[in-house]
């Protein structure tokens, strides 16, 4: 029966088995607690840590092993808090292993990994600082929505998407739209050109090679006259260690990304959130057959 509970809703295992869905729960969590291993903590080299919003039940904090996709801790809540219990858990020989932590720019995980591993490397994640840089020609689309005559709100309220799409994702009347918009606006021409040339960044294996282009970058954006431009810029001259550890790790934020939508999944298939305990369990046992 745990089996069908791991592929099934629980409205259809009852169905199957003719069990109440409490039996049904009941039997799955005793089947997870006595055979899932517990997690793997020795020989970790990077972790991965993300928030997953859960609506009504708030958030909770999630940390992988970045190479085995591993769930190895979720707790209730984001920020320093909600890892302190991890670390805690954590040898000294079994922290002075971890190389790497991949984590988002916003500085709500960037506190504990600094106290509790102040000799790992921190990777800011490609993925979050390009959608963040996504938000930057959205904010630019409507500083410009907003100064425009009537029939030029009307032409730049349907093209946010034509701007953010990689190029290759257009259709043949999104590319002519876009260029009609490019070669009409200057500043969103600048931020278009310059959101293809940020992601060059990640292409580079070597240190030097990926520092040369993302301080070019960075002048590039500063020079462009876009104020939103500049600002983010800015932030990205302070983060620039962070970025480049990227070149020794090469760890992103994909498999944490991924593994969110697989929460949702697991939720829904479970008819919401009984517990924390049960879904840490759940979703250990798609991790380990995930991966």
């Amino acid at each position: 029966m745990s089996l069908l509970c791991r592929w099934l809703p629980v409205q259809s295992v009852c169905e199957l088995v003719a069990v109440t869905p409490s039996s049904a729960y009941r039997y799955d969590r005793y089947i997870l607690q006595t055979e899932l291993p517990a997690p793997r903590l020795d020989g970790l080299e990077a972790l991965l840590i993300d928030e997953k919003h859960l609506g009504r039940a708030g958030f909770i904090t999630l940390v992988l092993n970045a190479r085995s996709g591993e769930l190895l801790w979720l707790a209730e809540g984001r920020g320093k808090a909600a890892l302190d219990g991890f670390f805690a858990k954590l040898s000294a020989g079994q922290k002075a292993s971890i190389a790497a932590v991949g984590i988002d720019r916003s500085g709500a995980y960037r506190a504990a990994v600094e106290t509790h591993l102040p000799q790992t490397d921190i990777v800011f994640d490609k993925f979050h600082l390009v959608a963040n840089l996504g938000e930057v020609i959205e904010r630019v689309r409507r500083r410009t929505q907003a100064q425009a005559n009537a029939e030029g709100r009307t032409f730049l309220k349907g093209q946010r998407y034509n701007l953010l799409r990689n190029p290759e994702n257009l259709s043949a009347e999104g590319r002519l739209q876009l260029d009609t918009l490019l070669a009409a606006n200057r500043d969103l021409s600048v931020v278009y050109l310059l959101k293809d040339a940020f992601k060059q960044v990640w292409t580079y294996t070597y240190r030097k090679c990926a520092e040369k282009r993302l301080v070019g970058w960075i002048a590039m954006a500063k020079e462009s006259g876009v104020a939103e431009l500049k600002r983010f810029a800015s932030g990205l001259l302070e983060a620039k260690e962070q970025i480049l550890n990227f070149c020794q790790h090469r760890i992103t934020s994909a498999r944490i990304e991924a593994f969110n939508t697989l929460v949702s999944r697991v939720i829904h298939k479970a008819c919401g959130v009984a517990n924390l305990d049960f879904l840490f369990l759940k979703l250990r046992q798609e991790s380990l057959q995930r991966w």
